[in-house]
């Protein structure tokens, strides 16, 4: 059983060095692991080089007008699609019953792998932005967006906004780009996404400044599952997976240095 685990953590390990190197690092790695004395030297050993820092290739020369192309899309899409989602979710979100609580935590449940997935897809078809914008900005960028699409919705419908409203959205703001900052210069991959699954809760609590316990009386008696449930089920909450996961894949992959943008040898 470890030793499947292990050849299945060295090969996941090799998928992120280039194709023509693949074969040798795995045949180096597989002899070193051999030698190794015990299970648990060898599973250590395997996930260590699963979980570190990928091999980076030299990263791609963006062009200006492409970059710009990509920054304009990603503005879209972190201001838009979260606005969507929330109206989308409105719908069932607003009320609970014992009638209901199932679904929703499963619907809740599976909305948050889903906001991760997206935001991959997103940051990899924006990815033009990262020559435009640092990697340490990158949370500011993702959060600020939102923050200032959330502020000026109340004007397009010629309304003020609601300084309650505004205010705890701040603390939400703040809160998730101190911690999508820290997992941006994190290493290593593990302790960053490890970080940035805190910051999820953690932002939701400056939200709500507290904890909002509207799982009471429809989950369980039990404390935890109250919790969960209210995780699970809460937008901004899903929200927030999807901007800090953009950020910190964003952050996480190759930047072409100055000399090759601008075309001077190193």
């Amino acid at each position: 059983m470890i030793g499947r685990l292990c050849q299945a953590l060295l090969t996941s390990a090799a998928r992120r060095w280039p194709a023509d190197l693949r074969a040798e690092m795995l045949a180096e790695w597989r002899a070193e692991l051999h030698a190794l004395p015990g299970g648990a030297r060898r599973l250590r050993y395997a996930a260590s080089l699963a979980v570190s820092r990928p091999h980076r290739e030299a990263a791609v020369v963006v062009r200006p007008g492409r970059s710009f192309a990509h920054a304009v899309l990603s503005l879209v899409l972190l201001a838009g699609l979260p606005m969507v989602y929330m109206d989308l979710a409105l719908g069932w979100t607003t009320g609970y019953s014992e009638d209901t609580v199932t679904w929703q935590a499963w619907v809740g449940a599976g909305s948050i792998p889903a906001a991760a997935g997206l935001a991959i897809i997103c940051a990899r078809v924006t990815t033009g932005v990262t020559q435009l914008i640092r990697p340490v900005l990158l949370p500011v960028w993702s959060i600020g967006s939102l923050y200032a699409t959330l502020a000026a919705w109340p004007l397009l419908s010629g309304h003020l906004p609601n300084r309650s409203h505004l205010a705890s959205t701040a603390l939400w703001a703040l809160s998730a780009v101190a911690l999508g900052t820290v997992a941006t210069r994190a290493r290593p991959a593990l302790v960053s996404w490890s970080i940035v699954a805190a910051a999820v809760p953690v932002s939701f609590w400056f939200l709500t400044m507290g904890f909002e316990n509207i799982g009471a009386g429809y989950v369980s008696s039990s404390p935890l599952a109250e919790y969960l449930f209210t995780l699970a089920v809460r937008t901004p909450v899903h929200v927030t997976v999807f901007l800090l996961v953009y950020a910190n894949h964003l952050a996480r992959r190759p930047r072409a240095s100055v000399p090759e943008v601008a075309g001077v040898p190193s």
